[in-house]
């Protein structure tokens, strides 16, 4: 949420398959797409149109944060396309359920009233602690100038999807003070998958650990690849 494709492209330099970074509307290739009202349907036809022009025939979704919603909904539309799902720090709501109900009910209550009174970019000392709490201060600091608010609509929105996808696997960030082990360790029991690798990283582990984080990619698409 609020970032763009632009944080992959330190880990893309070391993946060995082709690899494609999607941005959300509001930035990058999409800056032009106001954000204010979109639907997570709207997320996904977005993030689905820029995956069709992709060559490669099989696809694997490597899904961060927020992401984990529009990946899961791109996963059941691409069903025939998608041979593995990784979800990064990801949010991975029970079947026909929204970002916001991934987390702990007092949790996701305090969030809802969060972005209905003052939005979905949060404060800058909220964004340090949540996401930059293991990066440089360079680093921080693009992520506070390029911050984009989302549609309210991205967290509130319930999910299509009803089974997780085959084939995936979780990375738990263990320096991850956005999303806390136990809410990841609820989101990978929605996941359900046994393939779980721990991560000494906090939120933006693409920022953080690129050359970790593509290792664990490339050896995952390599296995899939075996089969």
């Amino acid at each position: 949420a609020g970032l763009g494709a632009w944080i992959w492209t330190d880990l893309i330099k070391e993946m060995k398959y082709p690899t494609l970074a999607i941005d959300f509307p509001g930035r990058g290739r999409h800056k032009d797409i106001a954000t204010k009202n979109l639907s997570l349907n709207r997320y996904v036809d977005s993030a689905i149109t820029d995956m069709k022009s992709f060559a490669p025939g099989k696809l694997i979704i490597v899904a961060h944060s927020i992401g984990g919603v529009v990946g899961l909904e791109m996963a059941n539309i691409l069903k025939e396309r998608i041979c593995g799902f990784v979800a990064v720090g990801a949010s991975i709501p029970a079947a026909n359920g929204s970002y916001i109900s991934s987390f702990p009910f007092f949790t996701g209550m305090i969030f809802r009233l969060m972005i209905a009174l003052a939005g979905t970019k949060p404060p800058e000392s909220a964004l340090r602690n949540g996401l930059c709490n293991d990066l440089t201060e360079e680093q921080t600091s693009k992520i506070l100038n390029l911050f984009i608010p989302e549609s309210k609509k991205l967290y509130t929105d319930r999910l299509s999807a009803q089974k997780p996808p085959h084939n995936s696997m979780y990375l738990r960030l263990k320096k991850d003070n956005a999303f806390s082990e136990s809410v990841q360790n609820n989101m990978i029991a929605n996941l359900k998958t046994k393939q779980i690798i721990d991560i000494e990283s906090g939120h933006l582990a693409m920022l953080a650990k690129p050359g970790e984080l593509a290792n664990i990619l490339n050896g995952f698409a390599a296995q899939i690849n075996e089969w």
